[in-house]
Protein backbone atom coordinates (compact mmCIF):
# COMPACT_ATOMS: atom_id res chain seq x y z
CA UNK A 1 0.00 0.00 0.00
CA UNK A 2 1.38 3.63 -0.68
CA UNK A 3 2.88 4.96 2.58
CA UNK A 4 0.80 8.01 1.74
CA UNK A 5 -2.63 6.63 1.79
CA UNK A 6 -1.29 4.03 4.30
CA UNK A 7 -0.69 7.67 6.66
CA UNK A 8 -4.75 9.30 5.41
CA UNK A 9 -6.42 6.18 6.51
CA UNK A 10 -4.76 6.02 9.94
CA UNK A 11 -5.86 9.75 10.01
CA UNK A 12 -9.28 8.83 9.07
CA UNK A 13 -9.77 6.37 12.22
CA UNK A 14 -7.79 9.12 14.76
CA UNK A 15 -9.97 12.45 13.45
CA UNK A 16 -13.40 11.69 14.93
CA UNK A 17 -12.19 9.84 18.62
CA UNK A 18 -12.12 13.04 19.94
CA UNK A 19 -15.63 14.18 19.58
CA UNK A 20 -17.31 10.36 19.47
CA UNK A 21 -17.12 7.36 21.51
CA UNK A 22 -15.72 4.50 19.56
CA UNK A 23 -17.94 0.92 19.19
CA UNK A 24 -16.01 -1.51 17.74
CA UNK A 25 -18.02 -4.11 15.73
CA UNK A 26 -17.00 -6.97 13.95
CA UNK A 27 -14.73 -5.51 11.11
CA UNK A 28 -16.06 -2.08 12.40
CA UNK A 29 -14.85 0.95 14.40
CA UNK A 30 -18.78 2.90 14.55
CA UNK A 31 -17.90 6.35 15.69
CA UNK A 32 -21.22 7.54 17.78
CA UNK A 33 -21.00 11.09 18.05
CA UNK A 34 -20.99 13.50 21.21
CA UNK A 35 -21.52 16.78 19.05
CA UNK A 36 -24.08 18.53 16.70
CA UNK A 37 -22.29 16.52 13.87
CA UNK A 38 -22.47 12.81 12.70
CA UNK A 39 -20.15 10.73 12.23
CA UNK A 40 -20.19 6.85 10.44
CA UNK A 41 -18.29 3.66 10.66
CA UNK A 42 -14.90 2.72 9.55
CA UNK A 43 -13.70 -0.99 8.66
CA UNK A 44 -11.56 -1.36 12.03
CA UNK A 45 -7.73 -0.76 11.92
CA UNK A 46 -7.01 -3.99 13.74
CA UNK A 47 -8.74 -5.88 11.55
CA UNK A 48 -6.83 -7.61 8.79
CA UNK A 49 -9.75 -10.37 7.60
CA UNK A 50 -11.69 -9.68 4.49
CA UNK A 51 -15.15 -7.85 5.34
CA UNK A 52 -17.79 -9.45 4.49
CA UNK A 53 -21.80 -9.27 4.31
CA UNK A 54 -22.18 -10.68 8.05
CA UNK A 55 -20.20 -7.99 8.93
CA UNK A 56 -22.59 -5.12 7.74
CA UNK A 57 -25.46 -7.15 9.31
CA UNK A 58 -23.53 -6.72 12.84
CA UNK A 59 -23.14 -2.73 11.98
CA UNK A 60 -26.63 -2.47 10.69
CA UNK A 61 -27.69 -3.91 14.01
CA UNK A 62 -25.63 -1.91 16.14
CA UNK A 63 -26.23 1.16 14.46
CA UNK A 64 -29.89 0.76 15.29
CA UNK A 65 -29.11 0.15 19.07
CA UNK A 66 -27.68 3.52 19.00
CA UNK A 67 -29.85 5.49 17.23
CA UNK A 68 -27.62 6.13 14.40
CA UNK A 69 -27.98 6.20 10.88
CA UNK A 70 -25.96 3.06 8.80
CA UNK A 71 -23.08 5.22 7.10
CA UNK A 72 -19.32 4.09 5.93
CA UNK A 73 -16.58 5.61 5.17
CA UNK A 74 -13.23 3.94 4.04
CA UNK A 75 -9.95 4.54 1.90
CA UNK A 76 -10.75 1.84 -0.98
CA UNK A 77 -7.61 0.89 -1.34
CA UNK A 78 -7.25 -0.54 2.00
CA UNK A 79 -10.48 -2.16 1.73
CA UNK A 80 -11.54 -2.89 -1.86
CA UNK A 81 -14.02 -5.73 -1.25
CA UNK A 82 -16.72 -3.23 0.36
CA UNK A 83 -17.06 -1.39 -3.06
CA UNK A 84 -18.88 -3.98 -4.21
CA UNK A 85 -20.40 -5.52 -1.04
CA UNK A 86 -22.03 -1.91 -0.10
CA UNK A 87 -23.88 -2.01 -3.13
CA UNK A 88 -24.83 -5.96 -2.97
CA UNK A 89 -26.24 -4.77 0.51
CA UNK A 90 -28.01 -1.86 -1.15
CA UNK A 91 -26.15 1.17 -0.03
CA UNK A 92 -25.49 4.16 -2.07
CA UNK A 93 -22.60 5.38 -2.84
CA UNK A 94 -20.46 8.66 -3.53
CA UNK A 95 -16.73 8.26 -4.73
CA UNK A 96 -14.09 11.04 -3.74
CA UNK A 97 -10.23 11.70 -4.79
CA UNK A 98 -8.35 11.33 -1.88
CA UNK A 99 -5.26 14.16 -2.36
CA UNK A 100 -2.56 14.24 -0.67
CA UNK A 101 -0.02 17.30 -0.10
CA UNK A 102 3.41 17.71 1.86
CA UNK A 103 5.29 21.15 2.81
CA UNK A 104 7.28 21.04 0.00
CA UNK A 105 4.26 20.78 -2.69
CA UNK A 106 1.79 23.23 -1.47
CA UNK A 107 1.78 26.74 -3.71
CA UNK A 108 0.37 29.40 -2.16
CA UNK A 109 -0.95 32.59 -4.36
CA UNK A 110 -2.04 35.98 -3.79
CA UNK A 111 -5.43 36.64 -4.61
CA UNK A 112 -6.27 41.17 -5.59
CA UNK A 113 -8.51 42.27 -3.35
CA UNK A 114 -8.87 39.28 -0.85
CA UNK A 115 -7.19 38.93 2.78
CA UNK A 116 -6.67 35.65 4.54
CA UNK A 117 -6.21 34.77 8.13
CA UNK A 118 -7.12 32.44 10.76
CA UNK A 119 -10.24 32.99 12.39
CA UNK A 120 -10.39 33.47 16.45
CA UNK A 121 -12.48 31.16 18.87
CA UNK A 122 -14.20 34.55 19.54
CA UNK A 123 -14.72 36.55 16.82
CA UNK A 124 -17.40 36.96 14.29
CA UNK A 125 -15.51 35.38 11.33
CA UNK A 126 -15.63 31.79 12.39
CA UNK A 127 -19.35 31.36 12.44
CA UNK A 128 -19.31 33.73 9.29
CA UNK A 129 -17.21 31.01 7.87
CA UNK A 130 -19.82 28.30 8.86
CA UNK A 131 -23.01 30.25 6.95
CA UNK A 132 -20.51 30.79 3.77
CA UNK A 133 -20.61 26.78 3.74
CA UNK A 134 -23.80 26.38 4.04
CA UNK A 135 -24.66 28.64 1.25
CA UNK A 136 -21.90 27.61 -0.58
CA UNK A 137 -22.91 23.88 -0.48
CA UNK A 138 -26.44 24.66 -0.85
CA UNK A 139 -25.22 26.23 -4.45
CA UNK A 140 -22.98 23.02 -5.55
CA UNK A 141 -20.40 22.59 -8.07
CA UNK A 142 -17.97 25.30 -8.80
CA UNK A 143 -19.81 27.83 -11.18
CA UNK A 144 -20.22 31.61 -10.18
CA UNK A 145 -24.14 32.39 -9.13
CA UNK A 146 -26.27 34.75 -7.28
CA UNK A 147 -25.59 33.80 -3.84
CA UNK A 148 -23.75 36.33 -1.58
CA UNK A 149 -22.86 38.33 1.40
CA UNK A 150 -27.11 38.46 1.63
CA UNK A 151 -27.79 35.08 2.12
CA UNK A 152 -24.33 34.19 3.93
CA UNK A 153 -25.52 36.41 6.61
CA UNK A 154 -28.96 34.78 6.94
CA UNK A 155 -27.47 31.60 7.22
CA UNK A 156 -25.48 33.24 9.87
CA UNK A 157 -28.75 34.34 12.00
CA UNK A 158 -29.63 30.48 11.62
CA UNK A 159 -26.57 29.00 13.32
CA UNK A 160 -28.09 27.63 16.45
CA UNK A 161 -26.40 28.24 19.57
CA UNK A 162 -25.26 24.64 20.42
CA UNK A 163 -23.83 24.59 16.74
CA UNK A 164 -21.86 28.16 17.77
CA UNK A 165 -20.61 26.41 21.04
CA UNK A 166 -19.28 23.71 19.22
CA UNK A 167 -17.53 25.50 16.72
CA UNK A 168 -16.25 28.04 19.44
CA UNK A 169 -14.90 24.65 21.61
CA UNK A 170 -13.26 23.25 18.42
CA UNK A 171 -11.32 26.35 17.85
CA UNK A 172 -10.35 26.66 21.14
CA UNK A 173 -9.38 23.71 21.88
CA UNK A 174 -6.91 23.58 18.30
CA UNK A 175 -9.17 20.58 17.05
CA UNK A 176 -10.14 22.87 14.16
CA UNK A 177 -8.69 25.65 12.47
CA UNK A 178 -10.56 27.73 10.76
CA UNK A 179 -9.02 30.04 8.03
CA UNK A 180 -11.42 32.58 6.43
CA UNK A 181 -11.38 34.88 3.08
CA UNK A 182 -12.56 38.57 3.36
CA UNK A 183 -12.83 41.59 0.73
CA UNK A 184 -13.35 45.00 1.49
CA UNK A 185 -16.83 45.42 0.53
CA UNK A 186 -18.18 41.75 1.28
CA UNK A 187 -16.60 40.67 4.28
CA UNK A 188 -16.05 36.65 4.52
CA UNK A 189 -16.24 35.17 1.11
CA UNK A 190 -14.82 31.85 1.66
CA UNK A 191 -13.55 29.93 4.60
CA UNK A 192 -11.73 26.66 5.11
CA UNK A 193 -10.96 24.40 7.55
CA UNK A 194 -8.23 21.85 8.57
CA UNK A 195 -8.18 19.19 11.46
CA UNK A 196 -4.52 18.01 13.21
CA UNK A 197 -3.99 15.24 14.36
CA UNK A 198 -0.61 14.52 15.18
CA UNK A 199 1.84 14.86 12.00
CA UNK A 200 -1.20 14.62 9.98
CA UNK A 201 -3.95 17.09 8.95
CA UNK A 202 -7.16 17.06 6.91
CA UNK A 203 -8.30 19.94 5.14
CA UNK A 204 -12.52 20.11 5.06
CA UNK A 205 -15.46 22.20 3.68
CA UNK A 206 -13.44 24.86 1.37
CA UNK A 207 -16.27 26.69 0.02
CA UNK A 208 -17.25 30.00 -1.55
CA UNK A 209 -19.90 32.31 -1.76
CA UNK A 210 -21.31 31.48 -5.66
CA UNK A 211 -21.15 35.09 -6.30
CA UNK A 212 -17.07 35.28 -5.25
CA UNK A 213 -16.43 31.97 -7.46
CA UNK A 214 -14.20 31.54 -10.09
CA UNK A 215 -11.63 34.58 -8.55
CA UNK A 216 -8.85 31.42 -7.74
CA UNK A 217 -10.03 32.21 -4.15
CA UNK A 218 -10.25 28.44 -2.93
CA UNK A 219 -7.00 27.63 -4.20
CA UNK A 220 -5.59 30.05 -2.60
CA UNK A 221 -7.38 29.31 0.81
CA UNK A 222 -6.43 25.66 0.40
CA UNK A 223 -2.86 26.53 -0.09
CA UNK A 224 -3.26 28.88 3.49
CA UNK A 225 -4.69 26.45 5.16
CA UNK A 226 -2.02 23.62 4.27
CA UNK A 227 0.84 26.34 4.72
CA UNK A 228 -0.42 26.81 7.94
CA UNK A 229 -0.86 23.11 9.09
CA UNK A 230 2.70 22.19 7.87
CA UNK A 231 3.86 25.70 10.30
CA UNK A 232 1.93 24.00 12.97
CA UNK A 233 4.12 20.59 12.80
CA UNK A 234 1.95 19.03 10.65
CA UNK A 235 3.75 17.23 7.88
CA UNK A 236 1.03 15.47 5.53
CA UNK A 237 -2.18 17.05 4.91
CA UNK A 238 -4.75 14.98 3.05
CA UNK A 239 -8.43 15.95 1.85
CA UNK A 240 -11.10 14.79 -0.44
CA UNK A 241 -12.29 16.02 -3.56
CA UNK A 242 -15.81 15.47 -4.78
CA UNK A 243 -15.39 15.69 -8.59
CA UNK A 244 -12.76 16.42 -11.51
CA UNK A 245 -14.06 20.46 -11.22
CA UNK A 246 -12.73 20.63 -7.12
CA UNK A 247 -9.92 18.15 -8.20
CA UNK A 248 -8.51 20.44 -10.62
CA UNK A 249 -8.86 23.82 -7.78
CA UNK A 250 -6.79 21.27 -5.16
CA UNK A 251 -3.85 20.90 -7.59
CA UNK A 252 -3.54 24.39 -8.27
CA UNK A 253 -2.64 24.40 -4.48
CA UNK A 254 -0.16 21.90 -4.95
CA UNK A 255 -2.57 18.37 -3.76
CA UNK A 256 -1.71 15.30 -5.51
CA UNK A 257 -4.44 12.13 -5.99
CA UNK A 258 -3.04 9.04 -4.04
CA UNK A 259 -6.55 6.96 -3.88
CA UNK A 260 -9.86 6.96 -3.33
CA UNK A 261 -12.47 7.53 -0.49
CA UNK A 262 -15.67 5.96 -0.51
CA UNK A 263 -18.79 6.67 1.52
CA UNK A 264 -21.64 4.48 1.65
CA UNK A 265 -25.49 4.95 3.21
CA UNK A 266 -29.08 3.84 2.92
CA UNK A 267 -30.88 5.33 0.30
CA UNK A 268 -33.05 8.48 1.55
CA UNK A 269 -36.43 8.22 0.86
Amino acid sequence: MNGLVATADRYFDAAPRPDADAVEVGAFTLFVSRTPWSYYARPSLHSGRPIESTDLDLLAEACRKHDVDLAIEWVHETRPELRELTQSYGLSRDDHSLMVATVDQVRAQAVPGVTFRVAQPGGDSLLAGRAVAEVAFGYGGTAVGVPGASERDAALARISPEMAEHLRYRAQSGLTVTVVAETADEGVVAAGSYQPMRSTAEVLAVATLPSARRRGIAAALSAQLAQHAHGAGVETVVLSAQDADVVRVYERAGFTTVGTVHAAELPQD
